[in-house]
């Protein structure tokens, strides 16, 4: 199996600090590409994108592996993303409760 080319150009964005969330890597590449080449489905991946704490180590590494960088930067992207949601989250809650 011929690997994408776009996972290179992923794996540059990473490095020069261009993709700094998991969702921004479907910005190069498809999920429906990512989710064949993890034996999974496009659904199954654009569920797992909406609820990052349900990806499993397992794809985290599996993603690390297509695109060529360490796993540790595909978690932090994760991380970064979920963090983000979630004091997202906690500002819409805050200003309903003001504002309610």
């Amino acid at each position: 199996m011929n690997k994408d080319n776009r996972y290179d150009i992923i794996k540059t964005m990473i490095e020069v600090g261009r993709i700094t969330e998991f969702s921004q890597l479907f910005n190069y590449i498809p999920k429906s590409v990512i989710a064949a080449d993890l034996n999974s489905s496009h659904r199954r991946l654009t569920r797992l994108t909406e609820q990052l704490d349900k990806l499993e180590m397992g794809e985290l590494y599996a993603i690390s592996k297509l695109v060529g960088v360490k796993m540790e930067e595909i978690y932090k992207l994760t991380e970064r993303q979920l963090l983000a949601r979630k004091a997202e989250t906690g500002k819409k809650r805050k200003n309903q409760s003001v504002n309610g």
